[in-house]
């Protein structure tokens, strides 16, 4: 029986919305409140338990003063703050994250606000798992529940559920039970000497700009029982809520030092969104991570993100890193030391940017990993002749000998699918199979209609 989830909808306006016969149809049973005056908002926030999301018109929020009842009901609230803004507001989420939401919708734009409410309907239930492990760790006779965090920390637990990297930099509020994380000595951030641009980033990801897109990975054949697979693409959200792409951010980021920190932030968000899935009945599932260069410098680093792995409640076998290519030259001891620590739970390792010429730098470094994928250039020369159908076949059959498996990246058009599927490839990736989302789903292929855009580009 699925569960019903408790909407509270501060103001009339959001109960007008279809929301549960929208949610209806992709498996989310609703149950939506309405309070309009200060005597329902305090009756329904007097069992903060109950609700698993709360959506307020954006002027309804101080006009009800409902910012001062969430700052004195504290960390009890598991269900985040979801604002809908009028088409002429200007107000940011950056902003409406700063008084204590956990995102901003325009009215009207349904399908934001269903994605925005299963994302955060399934943070709450994240949210009080943490919660009741906490409570577990530190209770002790005589122990008094915590209440003196700071009105912006508590925000920042309602509306992420995973550290930002401020978070990170705080060793002091790790639980004891996770891995020492010795990597913030080396890691802590400092504001003096910054760039305005790392700046920029900086203040972004502080305010929990990062976040998550899923892309899927589509076995190119039909085994019988074929896994559900995802890579994880990192994106951060500017000042105006747009998502921007690795490219415009990463660089940035590199450049002031801070790849470690990102990292293990995506690293564990991943793996707290595949124990939900798992949890939820998808024990097949796997989810591809990319980890930096510059990261397996960091043996405490290395040595954190084994110690999570092996923590989280996901089965083995269902995590995959990916490295450069250049991990392998640059930091071998880092490569060979994460390799180790994977296989302990049969997780993966994955090559990406592998030369079709790379017959012998497989024979290396074979056995550290478990997957290899092609990247854009040699799809994308597989379709304008600069890349030999047999050096492809020669690459494939390569790996295969390893036991490795191929995945072919930025597969964009039909004309690839028979090129990829003669030579062995083993799974796609690319718009031609899905766009990446930020939830995790499985869409149906979609053809790409025009592929003479894939060639231009």
């Amino acid at each position: 029986m699925i569960e019903k989830k408790h909407i509270l909808c501060v103001d009339p306006e959001p109960v007008k919305l279809r929301i549960p016969a929208l949610l209806g149809r992709r498996g989310v049973k609703v149950a939506l409140n309405a309070a309009s005056d200060q005597a329902s908002l305090d009756q329904a926030l007097s069992e903060p338990g109950h609700w698993d999301l709360v959506l307020c018109e954006a002027g309804s929020f101080f006009d009800l003063a409902l910012d001062e009842r969430l700052d004195a009901i504290g960390d009890v609230l598991d269900a985040s703050v979801v604002l809908i803004k009028p088409r002429d507001s200007q107000l940011s989420p950056a902003e409406g994250y700063r008084w204590g939401a956990a995102d901003v919708v325009m009215k009207g734009d349904t399908d934001h606000l269903l994605m925005v409410c299963e994302r955060e309907l399934g943070n709450a239930v994240l949210r009080r798992r943490l919660r009741m492990l906490e409570q577990a760790g530190t209770a002790s006779p005589g122990a008094s529940p915590g209440r003196a965090e700071s009105r912006e920390g508590r925000r920042e637990g309602r509306a992420v559920v995973i550290p930002t990297i401020t978070d990170l930099s705080k060793a002091a509020t790790q639980q004891e039970s996770e891995p020492q994380t010795e990597f913030v000595a080396e890691t802590t951030v400092h504001e003096s000497g910054l760039s305005v641009e790392q700046l920029r980033i900086k203040s972004l990801i502080d305010e929990g700009g990062l976040t998550l897109e899923f892309q899927p990975i589509v076995p190119l054949e039909a085994p019988e029982r074929a896994r559900s697979q995802f890579e994880a693409l990192v994106r951060l959200k500017d000042e105006s809520g747009a998502l921007m792409l690795p490219g415009d951010f990463l660089p940035t980021i590199a450049e002031a030092g801070w790849m470690g920190k990102i990292d293990l932030w995506i690293y564990r968000r991943a793996l707290t969104i595949l124990e939900e899935l798992q949890g939820a009945g998808r024990a097949d599932a796997m989810l591809f991570v990319n980890l930096a260069t510059e990261t397996l410098r960091s043996r405490a680093l290395i040595k954190a993100i084994g110690g999570f792995t092996s923590a989280a409640r996901i089965s083995s076998g269902s995590i995959v890193v990916e490295l450069h290519r250049d991990a392998f030259v640059r930091e071998p001891e880092g490569v060979e030391q994460l390799a180790e620590l994977l296989r302990l739970n049969r997780h993966g390792l994955l090559l990406e940017d592998p030369g079709v010429g790379d017959c012998r730098f497989l024979e290396r470094h074979g056995g550290l990993m478990t997957h290899v994928k092609l990247n854009r250039r040699i799809t994308r020369g597989l379709v304008e002749g600069e890349v030999e159908q047999r050096d492809l076949d020669r690459l494939v059959g390569c790996a295969h000998a390893r036991d490795i498996q191929v995945i072919a990246l930025a597969v964009e058009s039909a004309r690839l699918l028979p090129m990829l599927f003669s030579a062995g490839v083993d799974a796609i990736q690319g718009h031609f199979v899905s766009m990446p989302y930020q939830d995790l789903m499985y869409p149906a292929v979609q053809r790409i209609e025009s592929e003479s855009s894939f060639i231009e580009s």
